[in-house]
């Protein structure tokens, strides 16, 4: 994409382990987004988009939310997308809080409800791409984990996200359907630092999501490898993601817009190849 001018609104940050427990940061985009096709251009509607666009995302979702934000960008150069991301919760608090906030992206549609509630949405949320749950190891598996119930071995360390997030809350009802109890050595804030000290090797096992454990994820760019093992007792939980425009958001025609550009061919491909399943 070359040289991309941002507005000075925060400075690029890193998700840090701690991310659900600060206030939502805005992440700047990466050089390099890839661009739509022609065949999936969205007409401008005269440019009428334009301004500052803030998108929150559930942690999981960041490294495409990126890839997304750029190509919008591409198609509405006036637009300026601010994308941060936390633990679903996280972010639901923040937006209750009165965050600058345009569209909202939970890893569960649940929390939309309560966005809903308070605030109110402009239109129905819809659902854009879903993620499933997996066991993973560190590269090496040198703990020998084989299956999920592995996870109740106490000498073993576990990784598991907060139950008030959508990948700790899904992982234990899916644990509890296949009789597995859990001794977690720790429930991180979002899966982002969970998969961050899994791949790190400070953990035995964690269950993430599939997209987590992906060859690409982050892009090929971890020091360290995650393998997934997949879901070894029936079927494995799924996490639905739905992007909503809020009935407050300070740019609603840019907002509108991007929520339509995540339903073009060009974003499902986005998605897919990160390893989401696209509705």
């Amino acid at each position: 994409m070359g040289d991309r001018r941002r507005g000075n609104r925060g400075a690029a940050v890193g998700l840090v382990a701690a991310l659900a427990l600060l206030p939502v940061v805005a992440l700047q985009l990466a050089a390099g987004c890839t661009s739509a096709g022609d065949g999936d251009r969205m007409p401008s509607g005269g440019d009428e988009s334009s301004g500052d666009l803030h998108v929150l995302v559930a942690a999981s979702l960041l490294p495409v939310a990126e890839v997304l934000a750029g190509d919008f960008e591409l198609l509405h150069p006036s637009v300026e997308v601010q994308i941060a991301g936390a633990g679903s919760s996280a972010l639901r608090e923040q937006v209750l809080a009165g965050a600058p906030a345009d569209v909202l992206i939970p890893a569960d549609p649940g929390h939309l409800d309560a966005i809903r509630d308070e605030i109110g949405l402009a239109d129905a949320p819809v659902v854009v791409a879903r993620n499933s749950l997996v066991l993973a190891v560190p590269a090496g598996n040198d703990a020998g984990v084989t299956s999920l119930a592995d996870l109740a071995r106490p000498e073993l360390l576990i990784g598991l996200c907060a139950p008030e997030v959508p990948c700790g809350a899904l992982a234990r009802q899916g644990l509890a359907r296949a009789g597995i109890e859990p001794v977690p050595d720790t429930d991180e804030p979002n899966v982002r630092a969970l998969s961050t000290k899994l791949s790190a090797g400070e953990l035995d096992a964690a269950i993430v999501y599939a997209t987590d454990a992906a060859p690409n994820a982050n892009g090929g760019s971890r020091d360290r490898t995650i393998v997934s093992l997949g879901w070894t007792a029936g079927t494995a939980p799924q996490a639905s993601y739905a992007a909503a425009v809020l009935s407050d958001a300070p740019n609603p025609a840019a907002a509108t817009a991007f929520v339509a550009f995540l339903r073009t061919d060009a974003a499902r491909r986005a998605f897919a190849d990160l390893g989401f399943v696209v509705p």
